[in-house]
């Protein structure tokens, strides 16, 4: 071999070898990337969350259904009945359960479609929105059965049994499929 080959040999050695180490550079900028860029998602999702459960017209509409149905420590469902007749009695009733049952639904449709933390929601609203389904789920199906809206806080039933279902399961109880 002339020297012209073994130079030619050793251009094209080091060109092939520093192809390789630039494919590996690349794939290893991609996959950082794309680490940085799932880590920048999740604190979105949480700033988002954050300011989502800072709405001060979901903290009215607690604070106001808590005196009218003192929903603080409650396990039972409120009748129909009961809610009706509160509601014939004050008419902006109607307004806040609508307003913070939207509200718990709209936080279950940001978790279903990954808007929102569900950790976070589950850690700081967990019990609200369990009392508060609770409360209103007799309502619920009235209201969906009345108002001809099968799907009405669906996302929200589907979160809290979920949730129930999970804490079941920690506790090493049989699911019920109930809340």
């Amino acid at each position: 071999m002339t020297n012209f080959e073994y130079f030619s040999l050793f251009i094209n050695t080091v060109t092939s070898l520093a192809i390789v180490v630039t494919v590996i550079y690349a794939a290893l900028q991609f996959k950082r990337t794309a680490i940085i860029h799932e880590q920048n998602l999740e604190w979105s999702k949480r700033i988002e969350t954050s300011k989502k459960l800072d709405d001060y017209n979901r903290l009215d509409s607690a604070l106001f259904l808590n005196k009218k149905f003192k929903l603080i420590g409650r396990k039972h469902p409120l009748s129909v009945d009961v809610i009706k007749k509160v509601i014939n009695e004050d008419s902006k009733v109607a307004v806040h359960v609508n307003r913070l049952l939207n509200y718990y639904e709209a936080l279950a449709i940001g978790i279903e479609n990954n808007i929102y933390d569900e950790i976070f929601i589950k850690s700081t609203r967990r019990g609200a929105m369990i009392r508060t389904f609770i409360s209103f789920e007799d309502y619920i199906k009235y209201d969906r059965k009345e108002g001809n809206k099968p799907l009405t806080y669906i996302k929200y039933e589907k979160l809290i049994k979920k949730w129930v279902d999970e804490e079941y399961q920690e506790q090493g109880l049989p699911i019920l499929g109930n809340v």
